[in-house]
């Protein structure tokens, strides 16, 4: 709207066809406030602007009419061009990026929702020892190029894609081939099975886009990072639905839980049942495939002895975490209230080295067990003695309240 305020002014044009200018103004308005210029063909627009010509300006000279059209028409390839109307988040991510992708695509935020959106297929898998590094070195690399048609919708160097459950870094676009190349770095290759992909025999990927923060979460919170991979030790048919049995180790499995969250090969699927016998024992879980579910991921093209990357819940790990720094805390807590117990019972005449709690109960008014001074004879010293650094501080009444 700033760009054509000077001649799309509502007060000045045709005064003497009010309704019909007022209509051209609302459907020009919705038109250049949104990114409709970005994405309609120009082809549609220049006739439009053309047939409309006569409304652009109060005037009807000539000359002023076709400087009106001139400069739309300049503004419109602008907006082509991505430089136009749409705002910043909506214009051309640059590289041949289609405006209409970038539109319908989620922003990227480095996290996954465990839905996949499509299967890729891996093109190359080969080391590159001409990399450069960061000092301008020369190092050696392990990259992957893989074709995928939905996740290169909004694509753009630097954005986040999983590839089995893998965040990994775009560093090439192709977008006519509708192909992108990723790095794996030496901890993907030890932790993920990405590494033992074979291009010629067209071995599939799952892939998802990074989700938009705020947006629906069909899933759960999956952040690309893999703990480790998980071995399939059996698999049955039950019904429609499609059981895998996984091998994975004891380490982990205490975050593993039944009817819990679990990222297989970047799929979001729910845990069944869980067995955990220790780091000599057996440690497996299960999980099942819906019908649906089945056709859309590669994990039911896996067979017995293949393996899948795996994501544990990460609050499960937040939650740990948060509970460790307070159990010290507690156990503390706890000694001081055993030592305190210890004390009170021997004051009230039990011999606690030998485990008697029979002691007699001291009650207000009662005689003072047997070698406790008198309450006239302690000092403000005894009153509030210092007891492993701690500062015990009563007043006299509190004193004589407790018996002490």
């Amino acid at each position: 709207p700033f760009y054509c305020r000077g001649f799309f002014n509502i007060s000045r044009i045709h005064p003497a066809r009010p309704c019909n200018c007022k209509i051209l103004h609302l459907f020009l308005y919705h038109l250049s406030s949104s990114a409709f210029f970005s994405t309609l063909p120009f082809a549609v627009l220049l006739p439009l602007l053309y047939f409309s010509r006569p409304f652009l300006h109060y005037s009807t000279h000539p000359a002023f009419k076709m400087t009106s059209f001139l400069f739309a028409t300049a503004i419109l390839a602008l907006a082509q061009l991505g430089h136009g109307f749409a705002p910043s988040t909506l214009r051309r991510g640059g590289s041949g990026t289609p405006a209409s992708a970038i539109i319908s695509s989620p922003s990227s935020r480095q996290m996954f929702t465990g839905i996949v959106e499509e299967m890729g297929e891996v093109i190359s898998l080969e080391t590159n020892d001409d990399m450069t590094l960061w000092d301008g070195s020369k190092g050696s690399g392990t990259e992957m190029v893989i074709k995928g048609d939905v996740v290169m919708g909004g694509a753009y160097l630097g954005c986040s894609i999983s590839v089995n459950g893998v965040c990994l870094t775009a560093t090439e676009l192709d977008f006519d081939g509708n192909i992108f190349k990723v790095g794996l770095a030496p901890e993907t290759l030890r932790l993920t099975n990405l590494g033992s992909y074979v291009p010629q025999s067209k071995q599939k990927v799952n892939l998802e886009r990074a989700s938009e923060i705020g947006g629906r979460n069909s899933g759960h919170f999956v952040q690309g990072h893999v703990d480790n991979v998980g071995t399939i030790i059996e698999r049955w048919i039950d019904e429609n639905s499609l059981f895998f049995k996984i091998s994975f180790p004891y380490e982990y499995m205490r975050y593993v839980v039944p009817k819990g969250f679990i990222a297989i090969d970047g799929t979001s699927l729910t845990v069944c049942d869980v067995k955990s016998e220790g780091p000599e024992g057996e440690n497996w879980f299960t999980f099942m495939l819906v019908e649906y579910t089945q056709q859309k991921i590669i994990v039911p093209s896996k067979k017995v002895g293949d393996t899948v990357n795996i994501e544990v819940d990460v609050l499960g790990k937040y939650s740990e975490q948060a509970w460790g720094a307070f159990v010290p805390k507690m156990e503390a807590l706890e000694q001081k209230v055993k030592e305190l117990e210890a004390k009170v019972m021997a004051l009230e005449g039990a011999d606690v080295s030998k485990g008697d709690t029979s002691g007699k109960e001291v009650k207000y008014g009662d005689v003072v067990p047997t070698g406790f001074p008198s309450p006239s004879a302690l000092t403000t010293k005894d009153m509030n003695p210092k007891r492993d650094g701690t500062d015990w501080v009563r007043t006299k009444q509190t004193f004589y309240d407790t018996n002490y």
